[in-house]
């Protein structure tokens, strides 16, 4: 409201300064025009009396004709004097300062009564406008209609599906939602996003996401192992089975793409942990955020992948390198990348300890994994490889994967 008001002004200023100045200014230049032609005009007579004289006391004329052409100019420049108090007084300021002031009055208040007779006053109220939340709903009513009407023209629009599936889930109407994410679906078949929404749709639907909602989110995963949404609603069908090993699996893998120290990691963390109790699993590990100051390690080297199996690292899978004893035991640090980033140079120098009342041992193993579910479970298919035993600060170890986890 109050940028549409302050617009209204500007623009309302605008075009009384385009009005006003030539009006208040008029009168000043008529007089100024005014005065330089009586000067003019005076000083062409002064110059004709002179030459008067002047013809007179050369004897070109006698005095009987110069008083007679003297008396002729005198009266001319009598006329001229009166024309120029006339012209003063027409081009009297006053009625244009009139003029001005009521146009500086009445344009605004013409305005303003045109908008009241005219316009919504309404929506200048805050309460108004914030009741409506921008649309009434009768125009959200002709929105959805023309949008219909548009899609029973072109039924293959894809972006006019689209539309109309989100604007029936924000409307809540669920079922009309439902059946045009339905036909959104059959027009793009593979596409995760829409998989997943419609999952979502068909979950509320239902009550449930086991079922219908749950193979719809396989399908989004088949397409897209990593889609955070799909992994959410997978999870969630997982646990509303009582599988919950299964559910935090595939929440891991959520939390796996969360970078470390965002807020939104402790809610995923905290419903893994939960998941995994329920399992009779150990919780995770402190992340690189949450983990308490302890010892560190200064071990340094370069990942790489064996040339058989490079075709195998998609550039989305995640890679965790870690370390641990040489005698086995949970990992002591770990660093995370991307299949992209490998060959890739890693320092664990500075890492947090995933466990501060944990010492290091004097030999350590440093081990990779790509890890194709996502997350830090190892499973059938994940490629792997480790270093040999090594010192805690030994710099310029070379870890190869070079082998498929059966």
């Amino acid at each position: 409201m109050t940028v549409f008001v302050l617009f209204v002004c500007l623009l309302l200023a605008g075009a009384l300064l385009l009005i006003l100045p030539p009006l208040l200014g008029a009168g000043a230049r008529q007089r100024r025009a005014q005065a330089r032609q009586e000067a003019l005009a005076l000083a062409v007579l002064r110059e004709q009396l002179v030459e008067l004289d002047t013809e007179l006391a050369a004897g070109h004329i006698d005095s009987a004709s110069h008083a007679q052409s003297r008396e002729e100019l005198e009266r001319r420049a009598l006329e001229e004097g009166e024309a120029a108090v006339e012209a003063t007084g027409a081009a009297d300021s006053r009625p244009r300062r009139a003029w001005a002031l009521g146009l500086a009055l009445g344009v605004p208040a013409l305005a303003v009564a045109g908008y009241l007779a005219l316009g919504e006053p309404e929506a200048l109220d805050p309460q108004n406008v914030a009741g409506q939340q921008g649309f009434t709903q009768a125009q959200v009513a002709e929105m959805v209609g023309a949008l219909e009407a548009r899609l029973a023209q072109e039924p293959d629009s894809v972006e006019g599906w689209r539309m109309l599936s989100r604007t029936y889930l924000v409307l809540q109407d669920y079922a009309k939602a439902e059946a045009a994410y339905a036909r959104l679906g059959k027009l793009v078949p593979n596409d995760p996003d829409v998989l997943s929404d419609w999952a979502d749709v068909v979950a509320i639907q239902r009550g449930t996401v086991t079922g219908d909602a749950e193979a719809l989110a396989q399908q989004a995963l088949d397409v897209a192992p990593t889609h955070p949404k799909a992994l959410a609603l997978a999870g969630t069908a997982a646990y509303q089975r009582a599988d919950y090993a299964a559910a935090a699996g595939y929440w891991e893998r959520i939390l796996a793409q969360i970078p470390p120290g965002e807020e939104v990691a402790k809610g995923v963390r905290a419903s893994v942990d939960e998941a995994r109790a329920k399992a009779g699993l150990a919780p995770l590990a402190a992340d690189a955020g949450s983990a308490a100051p302890g010892a560190t390690l200064a071990l340094s080297g370069r990942l790489e992948v064996d040339g058989a199996l490079g075709a195998q690292v998609a550039p989305e899978d995640v890679v965790f390198v870690f370390v641990r004893g040489d005698d086995g035991g949970p990992p002591l640090a770990a660093l995370r990348f991307k299949g992209s980033e490998l060959p890739v140079d890693f320092r664990f120098d500075g890492a947090p300890m995933m466990g501060a009342e944990v010492p290091v041992p004097a030999r350590v193993v440093v081990a990779a994994r790509v890890a194709k579910g996502g997350d830090a479970t190892p499973r059938s298919g994940d490629l792997e490889g480790a270093s040999a035993p090594v010192a805690a600060d030994a710099h310029g170890v070379k870890v190869v994967i070079d082998r498929v986890r059966d």
